[in-house]
């Protein structure tokens, strides 16, 4: 038997699963796109909020609350 990958019957071939590491760096690549872009986009918002107060009153917030949370790390809930 040899250990060649084209040899056998072309749907043996075909069945089997070749790693990819573009395709693993291509979808961690995206991961941090999307991490960065929520990141970004939620203190856009925590900004907003902490420079509006009717907005934050709105939402049964003040002022001090609202900036109180965008002074906040994101990975603090």
């Amino acid at each position: 038997m040899s250990c060649h990958p084209h040899t056998g019957s072309p749907a043996a071939f075909a069945a089997r699963r070749w790693f990819s590491w573009r395709a693993l760096f291509d979808g961690v690549i995206d991961s941090v796109r999307a991490c960065r872009r929520r990141r970004r986009q939620r203190q856009e918002l925590l900004d907003y909020l902490a420079s509006d107060h009717r907005a934050v009153a709105d939402i049964g917030m003040t002022a001090y609350d609202a900036r109180a949370w965008s002074a906040r790390p994101f990975w603090r809930p």
